[in-house]
């Protein structure tokens, strides 16, 4: 009979659920319109089922510039802040994040 692993919380906690549990905290539907266009884009370029605590800082800055290295400069911004609350918001709450890196 084979072995059953039981996986800890932090490998439970998926990209599109740490993504979905922050959108939903938000209080202002247009501030969760303006994040999950920038959350929910990075959660599939990530790859929605993978752990949180799977993800490297790096493929945070190469998911940025894959999708909006070439946007205007407020796009930018506004992505990369989106993405920066989602992630501090994951760390605030004990869970393993990557960060975005300095040099995205």
């Amino acid at each position: 009979m084979p072995a059953v692993t039981s996986l800890s919380a932090a490998q439970r906690l998926t990209v599109r659920t740490a993504a979905d549990a922050f959108l939903d905290t938000l209080p202002n539907p247009n501030t969760v319109r303006a994040y999950a266009a920038g959350v929910g884009k990075i959660a599939l370029q990530l790859g929605e089922h993978r752990p949180l605590s799977a993800v490297a800082d790096d493929e945070i800055g190469e998911a940025l510039e894959a999708l909006w290295g070439g946007a205007a400069v407020n796009t930018w911004n506004a992505r990369r802040a989106a993405v920066l609350s989602w992630l501090a918001w994951c760390s605030e709450h004990g869970h393993t994040a990557p960060a975005v890196p300095a040099w995205a």
